[in-house]
């Protein structure tokens, strides 16, 4: 009878090992290599590099893990020069010319604009170039046209398409929208563009104490891309240009730390900061500029946390409970057309496997700390806190307990 008891015991553990064995397996099942058929010398979407730049480059910034420069409003010759010198890649602008002068969104008021002399020029601006190999985007001009307006969307097709039929290597078109376009306007650019990128000011729009800005500004940009162009990405283009407040000072790195990888868990395949420039009554120029120096380092350096972003698989077998501080923040955009506030989680995240690990990104839009309670992780498994390069130890039961800083982003990593 002894003997009876102990082989019953015996099997219900084997069952119950195989049990975890199986769910750690499911867990750890290895994402699809996706980016084996993107080529490793270019830039996203072309290739397997992921895109981190900054307008108007400091001398610096060649020097540091940033994989793009630019764009630049003048000077082209020397963005080409410094990306050659860098082996970085450059975002190039090119703006139509009409009799003689730049095209501005005043050129596009005239009756009888001949588009044909525009498109001449746009294809002599790009054949130029074309052969330059270090160009991985076009960046058309003037910024910010208007869908409710017919010529401007008609030098926006007309140019669009005149680049990629001068263009051998049809490299990716962007042209920049502002900040509080929605998806429905950005839908009507995106139609002939290849990169939706608007602006991510988050403190000089108005939203310094409402953060969660970033978040509805990535979504904005993938919904107007699953509604009218889905072979296009999105793209975030964040802040360095306001001073702060001397008493603000300390709050920069968790400012940029937070609009860029709230940006990323949104889903927004690269980054180009509003301006790498040194610029008047900018004191703060060095403070932000080493903080997007620091997540390049995280994103294109060592750790090469973009590839995640990029070829991730994303995982729903997570789950986030908050236990302490506020559950939901608010957002309200007038600009937008936006009547009442809408709710987004305080706490977002990204679960995604990248090869045979799993990585959370989780980011907090509270102005509070938050405390949350993650659940669906498989017992027996190697927890780490890529940012601070911690192991986490949990209990007997697998549950991963993280507190939040006000704005803070964190990187879990999790491996059998």
């Amino acid at each position: 009878m002894t003997r009876q008891i102990k082989l019953l015991t015996l099997s219900l553990l084997l069952c119950c090992l195989e049990g975890i064995s199986s769910e750690k397996d499911e867990f750890f099942k290895p994402s699809r290599d996706t980016s084996v058929s993107y080529a490793e010398d270019k830039v996203y979407p072309q290739g397997r590099i992921f895109p981190y730049s900054g307008f108007s480059p400091c001398n610096s910034a060649g020097e540091k893990k940033f994989t793009m420069l630019g764009p630049v409003y003048g000077k082209q010759d020397k963005l080409l020069e410094m990306a050659e010198k860098t082996h970085k890649k450059a975002i190039y602008f090119i703006k139509g010319v009409y009799k003689g002068e730049k095209v501005s969104q005043k050129t596009l008021e005239l009756k009888d604009i001949d588009f044909n002399e525009i498109v001449e020029s746009i294809r002599q601006q790009v054949m130029a170039v074309a052969d330059n190999k270090n160009i991985a985007w076009w960046y058309l001009g003037p910024e910010e046209l208007r869908c409710w307006r017919k010529n401007e969307m008609k030098y926006l097709q007309v140019a669009a398409n005149a680049i990629r039929e001068a263009d051998p290597l049809k490299r990716p078109v962007w042209m920049y929208d502002p900040g509080h376009r929605s998806a429905k306007p950005l839908g009507e650019t995106v139609k002939f563009l290849d990169i939706s990128g608007k602006g991510m000011y988050t403190n000089y729009s108005g939203f310094k104490d409402s953060r969660i800005f970033c978040l509805w500004t990535i979504e904005q940009e993938v919904e107007a891309i699953k509604n009218t162009n889905p072979q296009a990405m999105p793209i975030a283009v964040p802040e360095m240009f306001q001073e702060p407040g001397p008493e603000e000072i300390q709050m920069v790195s968790a400012w940029v730390r937070h609009d860029v990888y709230s940006s990323l868990i949104a889903g927004a395949k690269g980054i180009v900061v509003f301006s790498f420039a040194h610029r008047k009554n900018f004191k703060s120029h060095e403070i932000y500029f080493q903080e997007y120096s620091r997540i390049a380092d995280e994103l294109c350096g060592e750790l090469n946390l973009g590839q995640v972003f990029l070829f991730g698989e994303k995982r729903n077998d997570i789950s986030l409970k908050i236990t302490e501080g506020p559950e939901k923040v608010s957002f309200l955009c007038k600009g937008a057309g936006m009547k009442d506030a809408i709710n987004f989680p305080s706490v977002n995240i990204f679960n995604a496997a990248y090869k045979n690990e799993r990585y959370l990104f989780l980011v907090s839009s509270a102005n509070l700390p938050v405390s949350v309670e993650i659940k669906g992780m498989p017992q027996q498994c190697v927890i780490e806190d890529v940012f601070s390069k911690k192991k986490i130890v949990l209990g007997g039961e697998p549950c991963l307990k993280l507190v939040f800083n006000p704005l803070e982003a964190k990187c879990i990593k999790i491996k059998p």
